[in-house]
């Protein structure tokens, strides 16, 4: 390889980016039709922009199968957590007629979180309302031994801590949201 190739080889990539004056383009392509290396050192040059391109391109594209996976979690947890509002409330109505009614200022609380990742800040009207409905269907089928009264009693009562449960929620998911920096 000639001294000339060095310097031909050094200026191709600008070359290749029509970066270099007209003199110097005319000077290159003089030289490439001399020299088949150096020809060939710019087509593989010029491949491995298209190459570039090509990762460029798909590197764009990755972001979507992460998003698509990402969205069929977040569904697959947002069921998760409907099953758990449901089992939680179920668990605490069993509690009330027995031995194990103090259990319900920990189980209802956490109802109240669930249902704020669930609903947001429509938790708060749409817990409390899912609530009633499974007590008022624990009541008709007599799954709990207690009058109508003393179920819509303990669900005032079960509402309160779910609220609870909801503003803690809210309360970490402030303290824990990402900040904008700007």
């Amino acid at each position: 390889m000639k001294k000339e190739c060095f310097i031909i080889r050094d200026l191709l990539p600008l070359y290749a980016e029509n970066m270099v004056s007209t003199e110097t383009a005319q000077y290159i392509e003089e030289h490439l039709h001399i020299c088949e290396e150096c020809c060939a050192e710019l087509n593989d040059l010029k491949e491995g922009e298209a190459l570039n391109k090509i990762k460029e391109e798909t590197a764009s594209d990755t972001g979507k199968p992460f998003k698509k996976m990402m969205k069929r979690m977040n569904r697959q947890f947002s069921m998760f957590a409907y099953t758990m509002i449901m089992f939680f409330i179920f668990l605490g109505f069993s509690f009330t007629a027995g031995e194990n009614l103090m259990y319900n200022s920990l189980i209802m609380p956490i109802v109240g979180i669930f249902g704020y990742y669930v609903f947001r800040w429509k938790a708060v009207f749409k817990v409390p309302l899912l609530l009633l409905v499974i007590d008022l269907a624990v009541f008709a089928f007599q799954l709990v031994e207690i009058g109508f009264a003393d179920t819509l009693g303990w669900t005032l009562i079960y509402s309160v801590f779910v609220l609870i449960g909801i503003a803690i929620a809210f309360l970490l998911h402030f303290a824990f949201r990402k900040e904008d920096l700007k």
